[in-house]
């Protein structure tokens, strides 16, 4: 038996054999309109009594070819051309991969930036006005991370302002950072207490709100360093005696 595989541009058979196809990975290239083709999906076979069939050298990849006695076109110049796939397809498609993991790794660098752009600035400030560019683009804002956890509350006090009006009290805390780079200030959350340690008010106080006017909420605490906050508070008469503080992230 003796195989045929068939042009599905031109309509072109041509015979060929397996060893041919296997050595190729079975793209040919049509001797008659020279079109690039998968030779094995129209592969079929011819009775050897047929024809006699003549093999192709291995040296030019090329074949003798007769046509088939029931249907197949004798081409002017009958013999097909084995591709190696690597010239016809594998150089389009390896550059388009590396056009595609290029892309994606331009994507996920841009995302990464963008979740992680307070931490970026943090460890690399001269990275913010690169950061600054982009967050411009996606319309967001670049604040140090929070981790109230690398901060401890050394120290606080709350005290009556003026004996005549015991509802008005000051609060404070000093708040030390031991962390490496700038942090957020964190939120302070504010409980207090009555005589009986039981809960009578509570509320949680923004950077903006504590640090008043002489100091800018966005600038953060520096790394290993204090900050002493304070708190005007008009307690009422909620006989507030007591308080307890926590820190919490801030956004």
């Amino acid at each position: 038996m003796s195989m045929i595989t068939t042009c599905p541009a031109c309509g072109t058979s041509f015979r060929v054999t397996p060893q041919q196809l296997q050595a190729h990975h079975g793209t040919v290239r049509c001797g008659h309109c020279a079109h690039v083709f998968d030779g094995f999906q129209s592969l079929a076979t011819q009775p050897a009594d047929a024809v006699t069939e003549t093999e192709l050298p291995a040296t030019t990849v090329q074949s003798a070819i007769e046509p088939s006695p029931a249907a197949i076109v004798e081409p002017p110049e009958p013999a097909p051309q084995f591709v190696m796939p690597a010239e016809a397809v594998a150089v389009p498609k390896q550059r388009g991969l590396t056009f595609g993991i290029a892309l994606m790794l331009v994507a996920l660098t841009v995302q990464a930036a963008f979740f992680w752009r307070g931490d970026i600035v943090a460890n690399a400030p001269t990275l913010r006005p690169q950061l600054e560019k982009l967050c411009a683009l996606l319309r967001c804002t670049i604040a140090l991370p929070q981790q109230p956890r690398q901060i401890t509350i050394e120290g606080s006090d709350m005290q009556v302002i003026d004996p005549a009006a015991p509802g008005f009290v000051v609060l404070t805390a000093t708040l030390r950072s031991h962390a490496t780079t700038p942090l957020g200030y964190p939120a302070l959350d504010v409980v207090l207490t009555n005589n009986d340690d039981h809960t009578v008010a509570r509320r949680v106080f923004l950077p903006a709100e504590y640090l008043g006017n002489g100091k800018d909420a966005h600038a953060g605490i520096a790394p290993n360093a204090e900050v002493t906050v304070r708190l005007n508070l008009d307690t009422g008469d909620l006989g507030a005696a007591g308080f307890r503080l926590d820190l919490l992230p801030a956004s």
